[in-house]
């Protein structure tokens, strides 16, 4: 955790949430040009970064869109200009509305990190960030990225089966595809990060993705759910889907969200581990994947990790899993059995 100590080394309090992402996660420098995507709704967390990112030196706008443009399809000459000259591009803006579909604003969203990162600018996306989710950004990050790093470790390569108390029972393999950390740390030059960080995740070798996943836990963009519903998955495509009742709503929308960009939206894109002790699930997908003791499961685009592409990705949360790879256990309902910081001994 980023933590004031005073001479003899005892701690005074904990760093302010924006301190963190300014100081802990960006690293701004004296010089810098900093520019924040924000809207009516977010303008005091955009105030209060904006706020430690001048104490660091670093030159900041802020650019207020306003409800009345929303959703965004395509970006302006004067907010392309800002992207690309500039060292740090921070969006943090409202990502649902009970008024509007933001579905269109995909590509805009993939437009304001993309552009930046080819100018070696560095972004950090907080979209739907919200007082909930201080408290995960006020965390060890030192002590998260060394977790990581043995998990990675662990599971690079390996078959991985998954299962839960209430029916999940999925494997696939990981092959040779590459297993992202996500701790943090957005201060190298064409970085790119979420906040709240905090998990591992992949793509799975799509052919080999067999099984159920009972979701139990959230969906992106949707919210919390109240029912568990199932997922059945042949080679990786979603077969069948059942729910304990025809009128469950979040199950009704996810089948409209499955449809839209079929067959890709119905095609495995990602599997992620939280590990973020700071998060808790509240319904919003950007910290609910954080929440150490979860996996998540995300079908549509794969953002190049695997061969998946679509215009969607939509995240289905799973709580207290156990998790196999190479057929030894890695976590039991929801609780790792080993010492990610001594990832030799097991408890």
């Amino acid at each position: 955790m980023y933590i004031e100590r005073n001479k003899e080394n005892k701690m005074i309090h904990p760093l302010n949430y924006a301190q963190a992402i300014v100081e802990g996660c960006l690293k701004a420098k004296p010089g810098e040009k900093a520019a924040i995507f924000t809207d009516k709704s977010r303008l005091d967390i955009a105030d209060e970064l904006a706020g430690y990112l001048a104490r660091s030196g670093a030159e900041v706008t802020i650019l207020i869109i306003p409800e009345s443009l929303r959703p965004l399809t395509e970006i302006t000459d004067i907010q392309a200009y800002a992207l690309s000259s500039t060292d740090i591009v921070i969006y943090v803006l409202a990502a649902e509305s009970n008024v509007i579909d933001l579905s269109p604003e995909v590509a805009f969203r993939d437009f304001l990190y993309r552009l930046p990162l080819q100018h070696k600018g560095r972004v950090c996306m907080m979209p739907g960030f919200t007082e909930d989710m201080k408290e995960a950004v006020s965390i060890d990050y030192d002590k998260l990225r060394q977790r990581e790093i043995a998990l990675q470790g662990i599971l690079l390569g390996q078959d991985i089966r998954i299962t839960t108390k209430l029916g999940t029972d999925i494997s696939f393999s990981l092959g040779d595809r590459k297993l992202e950390t996500d701790y943090g740390d957005i201060s190298r030059p064409g970085s790119f990060g979420n906040i709240p960080a905090g998990e591992i995740y992949t793509a799975p070798v799509e052919e080999t993705v067999s099984g159920k996943i009972v979701v139990d836990g959230s969906i992106g963009g949707i919210g919390v759910i109240n029912k568990p519903f199932v997922i059945h998955l042949k080679h990786g495509l979603i077969d069948r889907m059942e729910s304990m009742d025809v009128h469950d709503d979040v199950f009704q929308q996810f089948l409209k969200v499955c449809e839209y960009d079929a067959p890709a939206s119905k095609t495995i894109g990602e599997f992620g581990i939280g590990l973020n002790p700071g998060a808790r699930i509240i319904g919003n997908i950007l910290m609910d994947e954080k929440v150490e003791g979860t996996v998540h499961f995300a079908f549509g685009d794969s953002f190049g990790l695997g061969k998946t592409n679509s215009k969607f990705h939509t995240d289905l949360l799973v709580r207290e899993p156990t998790i196999i790879a190479d057929q030894e256990i890695i976590m039991r309902d929801g609780e790792f059995v080993l010492d990610l910081l001594q990832s030799n001994t097991y408890q």
